[in-house]
């Protein structure tokens, strides 16, 4: 059944009833300017305290945002945005296999998501993004195919009569969770994991008919990440020309993400910039490949003077390589987490009006910021660059919730999955996401211009997994109140059993109860 209610049938009788315009990808991109992501919404996912069966859409608002409305998708499209990307977890929606059918309530909700942006006039992005049952590895990807097709069949069919405005992207960041390649670009046995969903997720979409034949498609590398090593393992269909690549770049990392003593607030260093668009330039736009970076972002350290310029910078340099950016946003203003928030959706006013206005002078545009909009910003402690930085190489964020509501950084199972993530599935703003939200930085001096060296798959076999015994594992709980390192490290721990336990198929009950004692890691 498709849930077009009276609103989405009076934006579909504006747009989405027009017939599919048949052109390519590397041609739509071009009418993009900018984006912005509705992160730590529908990618929320609160399964550990959250009753899903009592009312499948409140984990919208679990992560400390509100529902999403009609007027913030208005305010945001007369601010500039003209393109919406929609993160949206799956897990915890959807029911046991082999038919994973989504919940009815669920869909409709997404549904009216999408309507609000498209009702704009601006194009949408529907993804899956923090779930876990697609970990990129070798002995869980016959599984995976399972799940991608049934869930990716069900969207596909559920949205089929709109027309171009609406883009499907198959993953967000996949990738080998919680080993040593996670976010540093990965390894063959990542990038073929990755390539062969990507592959998957094509051919399931195409074969549900009407305009998904001519629907444009968004398919990541390996996490996401614009890593030399990672775009050369990466493969890209030639015999589809509605296929865009889907990456992420935080940069520079230390400006932009990094919470720890690396951080500061002062944008000096473009080198990093230039590094992750030379990438993707090399690997993709020289070769007429379609590009949209689906999440950038630098977060709030009371420093918006100098994140007007790195925007400006940031959104200019892709744009120069005819690549369309779409902002990070998770809500998220205060705290000691990732602070990614630009718009107050209670009050539908700009937090911050001097990033938005580096946001839009980056594509040639400029705004004018209403009064309503001039409020006073939240403060943050300003951190000053080191006098000599040395070069570090980061992860990707990993999109963490508010923290008064801290999930792990590890997606949750399919099998009563657990919070997770950060990721962002990936957890990236909050997914634990949201994203999420990505990219491992590049070394702040240039770049050397020498071929990287292939990256060999593992030789080793990956360990046979008994099933964790719960009764032995109240260590997961032993962390203090307040000790965050403690919990993330024994979230991680505990998240991988209950993976494993699910990959391996054992006892179902038995990696029910893992997740159970995961959940209660962070109350």
């Amino acid at each position: 059944m498709k849930f077009i209610n009276t609103l989405a049938l009076i934006g579909l009788a504006i747009i989405g009833s027009n017939a599919m315009q048949d052109i390519p990808s590397k041609d739509l991109v071009k009418k993009f300017n900018i984006g912005w992501n509705l992160g730590n919404t529908l990618d929320a996912h609160c399964l550990e305290f959250l009753d899903y069966s009592e009312d499948q859409t409140a984990s919208e608002t679990c992560w400390e945002n509100p529902r999403a409305t009609q007027e913030l998708f208005n305010k945001l499209n007369s601010a500039g945005f003209d393109i919406f990307r929609i993160p949206t977890t799956w897990t915890g929606h959807f029911g046991d296999g082999p038919e994973y059918k989504i919940d009815d309530a669920w869909m409709k909700r997404v549904h009216e998501v999408v309507q609000y942006a498209i009702n704009t006039g601006a194009y949408a992005i529907l993804n899956i993004h923090h779930e876990n049952w697609n970990y990129a590895f070798s002995n869980n990807l016959e599984t995976a195919k399972v799940v991608l097709e049934a869930i990716w069949k069900q969207i596909a069919t559920e949205f089929e009569e709109y027309d171009e405005h609406l883009i499907f992207e198959g993953m967000n960041e996949p990738r080998k969770v919680d080993t040593d390649v996670e976010w540093n670009g990965g390894d063959q046995e990542g990038w073929d994991f990755v390539n062969e969903m990507n592959e998957l997720f094509i051919k399931t979409v195409r074969a549900t008919g009407g305009n998904n034949k001519l629907r444009h498609l968004m398919i990541p590398t390996y996490a996401a990440a614009v890593n030399e090593h990672t775009l050369e393992g990466f493969k890209y269909p030639n015999d589809d020309d509605k296929v865009i690549v889907s990456v992420h770049s935080y940069t520079p990392y230390e400006f932009a993400l990094a919470t720890d003593d690396t951080a500061y607030s002062v944008f000096n260093n473009t080198q990093p910039i230039e590094w992750a668009m030379n990438n993707i330039k090399t690997y993709f736009r020289d070769k007429d490949i379609p590009v949209i970076l689906g999440e950038f972002g630098a977060m709030n350290r009371n420093n918006e003077e100098d994140r007007q310029r790195w925007a400006e910078t940031f959104v200019s340099s892709a744009r120069a390589i005819g690549v369309p950016c779409v902002l990070w946003d998770n809500g998220v203003f205060e705290g000691d987490g990732e602070r990614f928030g630009i718009i107050d959706r209670n009050k539908l006013t700009i937090t911050y009006p001097l990033l938005l206005k580096g946001l839009m002078a980056g594509v040639g545009k400029t705004v004018n910021i209403s009064d309503e909009d001039q409020q006073q910003q939240p403060q943050q402690p300003s951190i000053e660059p080191p006098t000599a930085e040395t070069p570090t190489i980061k992860p990707p964020p990993s999109v963490t919730p508010p923290s008064t509501v801290a999930p792990p950084n590890i997606e949750p199972p399919t099998v009563e999955p657990p919070t997770v993530e950060p990721p962002t599935v990936e957890p990236p703003t909050v997914e634990p996401p949201t994203v999420t939200p990505p990219n491992v930085e590049p070394p702040t001096v240039e770049p050397p211009t020498v071929s990287p060296p292939n990256v060999e798959p593992p030789t080793v076999e990956p360990p046979t997994v008994t099933p964790p015994n719960v009764e032995n594992d109240n260590d997961y709980l032993s962390c203090a109140k307040d000790d965050n390192a403690c919990k993330s490290k024994k979230s991680e721990e505990c998240y991988k059993k209950v993976s494993e336990c699910w990959i391996t198929q054992q006892d179902q009950s038995k990696c029910n109860e893992l997740s159970n004692t995961c959940s209660k890691i962070w109350n």
